[in-house]
């Protein structure tokens, strides 16, 4: 008997350590933000309705913006609910996957709100079906990387109001599993056959770019650029991925998953981190809640530069010269 009470102490202590060790880093800043306005992209679910909850708790104002409005104002209320009404949200429509519907949601929040704060990028897909967007390009090349590209750009007037503010680009560590060959390739060849997994690692390497190459763009202004990784976190996201999708399946790995896969809550703890910490350095990759190296490419300011030139250009007929 004691044998196995000394093996079921040894294997939960070991599931224990293993648990706290995949959750990552956690966020310490305990500042404030009450009135702050902080906009969330993709915040019906996942990252961003955990991040919407921790923030309201920390007295923001919010914006949910979201491309599916009833599960938005299904966030909103559970919100409210939890903090007794003491939140105030609001919810906007938001399409990525437009960037007439990205232009006009800009334009209602620069009339609606006199600044805000921060942005953060955190909407996303992945193993989405390949398909062009109306715009003409690629559906995970919009939604992860071109969408918050130009969103950023459209909310530059509101976020310059602000004393301080932030933009925050929620990035992954996939983009170590892809080249500069990709880059380009996927870049110049939006409708061309591409697995997956390199259309997902390429919008966020192009996401880290964009994020070191904005800072350098917005010096005259008190406007804070992060790519933050939140680490592998269980959301809907995998809807499409075979091997998640698949109810069998994901019930036969879902002890592992327990294990090895973050809860959003924990994903969120280097979001906060960014968004709540004093430190005014930008233009980070942070992960577990400080900065680390991204991949060489990522590193790579002439790449940025240039590439941030190339994405200016596939949107010019978008873009203003005041809005870039």
């Amino acid at each position: 008997m004691w044998k196995y009470l000394a093996g079921t102490i040894a294997i939960g202590t070991v599931t224990y350590g293993l648990m706290r060790y995949f959750a990552g880093g956690v966020c310490q800043c305990s500042t404030r933000l009450d009135g702050l306005v902080i906009v969330i992209t993709g915040a019906n679910s996942g990252i961003g309705k955990a991040l919407a909850y921790e923030l309201a708790k920390r007295g923001a104002t919010l914006i949910l913006a979201c491309r599916n409005i009833e599960k938005a104002v299904d966030t909103k209320l559970e919100i409210q609910d939890l903090l007794n009404n003491q939140a105030e949200i609001h919810v906007k429509h938001l399409d990525l996957n437009s960037f007439d519907s990205i232009k006009s949601f800009a334009d209602n929040i620069d009339k609606e709100f006199d600044e805000i704060y921060a942005l953060v990028n955190n909407a996303g897909v992945f193993y989405h079906p390949q398909a062009l967007t109306k715009d003409g390009f690629d559906v995970t090349f919009q939604t992860n990387y071109l969408g918050p590209y130009y969103l950023s750009h459209q909310l530059l007037r509101t976020l310059k109001r602000s004393d301080h503010a932030r933009i925050i680009n929620v990035v992954s560590d996939a983009h170590r599993l892809v080249n500069v060959y990709d880059l380009n390739c996927l870049t110049n060849n939006q409708g061309e056959f591409r697995t997956h997994f390199i259309a997902y690692g390429v919008s966020k390497l192009a996401l880290i770019l964009f994020s070191r190459e904005f800072p350098r763009r917005i010096t005259d202004t008190n406007i804070i650029v992060h790519a933050v990784d939140p680490g592998n976190v269980e959301t809907a996201i995998y809807r499409y991925f075979p091997q998640l999708n698949n109810h069998w399946l994901y019930i036969i790995q879902w002890p592992i998953r327990r294990i090895v896969v973050k809860r959003p809550n924990q994903g969120v703890q280097p979001i906060l981190h960014a968004l709540l910490t004093s430190n005014r350095s930008t233009g980070q990759y942070i992960k577990d809640c400080k900065a680390v190296l991204p991949s060489a490419i990522a590193c790579d300011d002439r790449i940025a530069r240039k590439y941030y030139k190339t994405t200016k250009e596939l949107i010019r007929k978008h873009l203003t010269e005041s809005e870039c």
